[in-house]
C-alpha cells in the first residue's frame, strides 16, 4: 500500500479501509508526517477498534516520528475526556524523553487539573532532564499538583531533593505517605534514617504502614533486617503482617536466608490469615523450610485459598524438609477438613512427582496413615492413594496393610479386608 492510498483510507468513511490501513501500518510501519497526524487524529475516534488500532501504531511508531506524534498526542491533555488524556499519558509515557519539550508548557498551564496531569506523565517517564521544572513544582498553589510532584521526583531519584522532601513531610498531613514513598525510592542515609525515625516514633498507623511500605525500596543489609526484626514484636498487631512483608523482602534482596525465632512464629501463623497474597508469601518464608506441629493448622487453612505457588511451597516443606510427627499431623488434620478433595487432589499429584527423592521413613508412614485413615477419606482420594501403592510400594502396601488389619477393631478390619481383596494383599 502506497503513502497516498493510506491516507485516504485513514480519511475515508468507511471503518473497514480505516481498520485496513492501520492493519498495515502496524505491520509495514509506513509513515510520513500527514499519516503522523491521521493516526493520532483515530485515537479520539468513536470507532472502538479503530481507537485501539490507532493507540497500537502509535505505541510502536518508528523512533524518527516520536517527536511529530508528541507534538499532537500532548494536546489531549488539555481535553474534558479523562479517557482521551489517559491515552495520551499511556503512550506519552513510553517515547520518554522526546515529548518532554511538548510537555514541558503544560507543566505551566493555568489550570491544576493540567499541570498535574503533564507532571504524573513525566513521573511516569522518570527522566532526570530539566528536573528543577518538578522541584519547583513543590511550591505550587494546587496540594494535588504539589503531590504529583513529590510522587515524580521519587520515581526520578534525584538525591539533592530529599530535604526539600523533609520539609513537605513537616508541611502537611496529606503529603506525608507521598513523601515515605519517595525517600524510599531515593534512598541514601538520610531518607533511610528518616523513613526509620517515623517507623520508631509515630503512633499514627496508616503513617507507620506507609513507612514500612517505603522500606521494601530501601537499600537493604543484614543491619537494616536486625534492626525491624527488633522491633517486630513490639509494634501494633495490626501493623506486624506488613513488618513481616517488609523484612522478609530485605531476605530476598540480600539472598538472606532466616526464619523467625520460635518466639515469634505466631505472628507469621496469623499473617497467613491475611487477604494479602504478598503478606501470606512472607508468612511461609518467614516459617522457613521446616514446619512445627503448631504451624500445621495454619498452613491448612492457606492451603484451603488454593494458590498454586504458595501450596508447592507448603507440599514441599511438608514432604521433605518437616519431621515425621509434623508430616503425620498435617495429613491427618487434612484428612478431616470438610471439602477436602482438591487439596488431597494436588496433594496426590506431588506425592507422584516426589515420590522417588521422598524419604523411605515418609513413604512408609504415609501408606500407613492413609490405610488407618481409610474410612474417613473420599472413596476417590483413597483409591487414587492405593493404585499408587500397588504400583509403586507392593511390598510395604502390603506388609502395612497386614499389619493394620491384624490389629484392628471389627469395623476397621472390614475396610482393610476391601482393600486387600481389591488389590490380592492377602
Amino acid at each position: 500500500m502506497e503513502p497516498k492510498e493510506i491516507k485516504e483510507y485513514l480519511e475515508s468513511n468507511d471503518i473497514g479501509q480505516v481498520k485496513d490501513a492501520l492493519y498495515f501500518l502496524f505491520d509495514y510501519k509506513t509513515y510520513d508526517s500527514s499519516i503522523v497526524k491521521l493516526v493520532v487524529d483515530l485515537v479520539t475516534s468513536s470507532n472502538r477498534g479503530v481507537q485501539s488500532l490507532a493507540i497500537d501504531c502509535l505505541k510502536s511508531l518508528p523512533d524518527e516520528f516520536r517527536e511529530l506524534a508528541s507534538a499532537y498526542l500532548v494536546k489531549l491533555i488539555e481535553s474534558d475526556n479523562i479517557e482521551y488524556r489517559n491515552i495520551a499519558s499511556d503512550i506519552l509515557s513510553k517515547y520518554g524523553d522526546v515529548c518532554y519539550d511538548y510537555l514541558k508548557p503544560y507543566l505551566h498551564h493555568p489550570i491544576a487539573d493540567v499541570r498535574q496531569f503533564a507532571l504524573d506523565i513525566w513521573g511516569n517517564i522518570a527522566s532526570k532532564k530539566d528536573w528543577n521544572i518538578v522541584r519547583n513544582l513543590l511550591n505550587d498553589s494546587n496540594k494535588n499538583v504539589v503531590i504529583s510532584a513529590i510522587i515524580a521526583l521519587g520515581n526520578i531519584k534525584v538525591n539533592e531533593v530529599v530535604n526539600e522532601l523533609i520539609s513537605k513531610y513537616m508541611e502537611d498531613d496529606e503529603y506525608k505517605p507521598f513523601v515515605l514513598n519517595s525517600l524510599g525510592k531515593i534512598g541514601g542515609e538520610n531518607a533511610r534514617e528518616f523513613i526509620l525515625d517515623v517507623i520508631n516514633n509515630s503512633d499514627e498507623l496508616l503513617l507507620q504502614l506507609a513507612a514500612i511500605d517505603s522500606v521494601s525500596y530501601l537499600e537493604s543489609s543484614e543491619e537494616l533486617f536486625d534492626t525491624l526484626l527488633a522491633k517486630l514484636p513490639n509494634v501494633p498487631k495490626q501493623v506486624q503482617p506488613y513488618f513481616l512483608k517488609a523484612i522478609c523482602n530485605i531476605c530476598r534482596k540480600t539472598h538472606l536466608s532466616r526464619k523467625l525465632p520460635d518466639e515469634m512464629r505466631q505472628i507469621a501463623r496469623d499473617a497467613l490469615k491475611e487477604n494479602d497474597i504478598e503478606i501470606r508469601k512472607a508468612a511461609l518464608l518467614a516459617l522457613g523450610d521446616s514446619y512445627d506441629i503448631l504451624d500445621v493448622d495454619s498452613l491448612i487453612y492457606e492451603l484451603i485459598r488454593f494458590d498454586s505457588e504458595n501450596m508447592e511451597m507448603i507440599f514441599s516443606n511438608i514432604i521433605h524438609n518437616s519431621s515425621v510427627d509434623v508430616f503425620s499431623d498435617f495429613i491427618e488434620k487434612l484428612t478431616y477438613q470438610k471439602d477436602n478433595g482438591e487439596i488431597f487432589s494436588a496433594l496426590i499429584e506431588f506425592f507422584f512427582r516426589e515420590w522417588d527423592v521422598m524419604s523411605e521413613d515418609k513413604k512408609v508412614l504415609l501408606i500407613s496413615l492413609i490405610l488407618n485413615l481409610s474410612e474417613e477419606l473420599p472413596e476417590t482420594v483413597l483409591f487414587d492413594f492405593c493404585d499408587w501403592f500397588a504400583y509403586r510400594e507392593p511390598v510395604n502396601f502390603k506388609t502395612i496393610a497386614k499389619g493394620i488389619y491384624d490389629s484392628s477393631s471389627y469395623f476397621r478390619k472390614a475396610k482393610i479386608e476391601d482393600i486387600a481383596s481389591k488389590y490380592e494383599l492377602f
